[in-house]
């Protein structure tokens, strides 16, 4: 039997792998587990170099190799310069970033041939995608984990018509919640094939023996005994960093004893760092945890703290809820999907940060047992469902 021929592209930074990049690899290795499919992986990933580098004040990229190992899958990394003049002209004439458009179109004409379907993740490897789909005359399909929905198009007219042109134009669209799904029709377009197409987490993240986990704590530098509190994920705004010194003062004048935990990296890490060493609290920052250290972490917080101001569905949630961690967040996006609203404070409510601290200590002092993780929110289930779908286009 001839087996299909699948590209999977995506756009992540090949040594800081967030969600959504743990998403793409732990639902290709089960679709390639369960079809009888060869899969390629395609990764997008910009840099700045001169005067755009210097304006945006990112790192240098020294090395940037086309081949990689991410997660134990082989991946091919495309590198693209961004473009001085692209940001002018977005930022200024607000018209799309023409020269990185045109390589798009390139990389969809020389790499992604030969293929019998693209599966792509959020707009830029969508944008890829849909060039490739034109040009060979394949099906493509579109996963939208959050962002590139609720983010981007409401503040950028740019990234609104390509958004909504590659929800018209796809063979189909997967989102990772309910909630998702709904946004994009009533505020983008409803000229769309979709379909909700749940995250899961992967078999590492489980509840750990009960005598393990002084062991646990003591890889992390955390005490033994008493409660311990996590935050992870990006540090940026949409994840209402800003308030975390508040919201750990607020649940420390509660909870004695309290050790917070913060993982991640962003925008606002310095100014994190130097905000919560003046609320003289037991907090430590770990920085960027690699993924295969992760299931430990959240093995030893006994709750995980997300205040999100917008998301889809915070995989993160997902992978605490499997290692028997409660979790107390926000009730955006596809969240009240995975929380019941014992575990969720809307932010429609007056103070809703002071509300939301007060439930995480609650939680501390008197912990609840976690919500179950809905058998839809697995990664075999996911499989399943795609290559149902996939099977039609075949």
């Amino acid at each position: 039997m001839v087996k299909r021929r699948v590209a999977i592209i995506f756009e992540a930074k090949l040594h800081r792998p967030d969600g959504v990049m743990r998403a793409v690899l732990s639902r290709a290795g089960h679709l390639q587990a369960l079809a009888p499919y060869q899969i390629d992986l395609h990764m997008i990933q910009g840099y700045d170099a001169g005067l755009n580098r210097w304006l945006h004040r990112t790192p240098r990229v020294p090395v940037r190799p086309e081949k990689a190992v991410v997660g134990g899958m082989p991946v091919t990394v495309h590198w693209f310069r961004h473009s001085l003049a692209d940001t002018m002209r977005h930022r200024l004439l607000h018209r799309p970033p023409g020269t990185y458009l045109r390589w798009l179109d390139r990389l969809a004409q020389e790499r992604l041939s030969g293929y019998d379907l693209i599966s792509a993740h959020d707009r830029i490897a969508g944008t890829a995608a849909a060039f490739a789909a034109r040009r060979h005359h394949i099906p493509h399909f579109i996963t939208w984990h959050g962002a590139s929905i609720y983010t981007d198009p409401p503040r950028d007219p740019v990234y609104r018509r390509a958004t909504t042109n590659l929800l018209e134009q796809a063979t189909g669209n997967f989102f990772v919640s309910r909630r998702l799904e709904l946004t994009a029709r009533t505020t983008l377009t409803s000229r769309m094939t979709s379909q909700v197409l749940y995250n899961g987490a992967d078999e590492a993240f489980c509840c750990p023996p009960t005598h393990m986990l002084p062991a646990l704590r003591r890889q992390w530098g955390l005490p033994a005994e008493g409660p311990v509190m996590a935050f992870v994920g990006r540090l940026e705004p949409v994840k209402n960093i800003s308030l975390l010194p508040a919201i750990f003062a607020t649940i420390a004048r509660q909870v004695p004893q309290v050790t917070f935990v913060v993982a991640g990296t962003g925008s606002l890490q310095a100014r994190l760092s130097r905000e919560l060493s003046r609320c003289h609290l037991d907090v430590r920052m770990q920085g960027f945890v690699p993924h295969d250290r992760l299931p430990g972490l959240l093995q030893c917080a006994d709750l995980l703290l997300l205040p999100s101001a917008k998301e889809g569905l915070p995989l993160v949630a997902l992978e605490a809820l499997q290692c028997g961690t409660a979790v107390v967040a926000t009730r955006v996006g596809g969240i009240p999907e995975l929380l019941p609203d014992a575990f969720t404070v809307p932010l429609t409510q007056d103070q809703w940060s002071q509300h939301l601290a007060l439930r995480a200590a609650e939680l501390l002092l008197s912990p609840e047992a976690p919500p179950p993780v809905p058998e839809a929110m697995s990664w075999a289930a996911a499989a399943r469902l795609e290559n149902e779908i996939y099977q039609q286009y075949l």
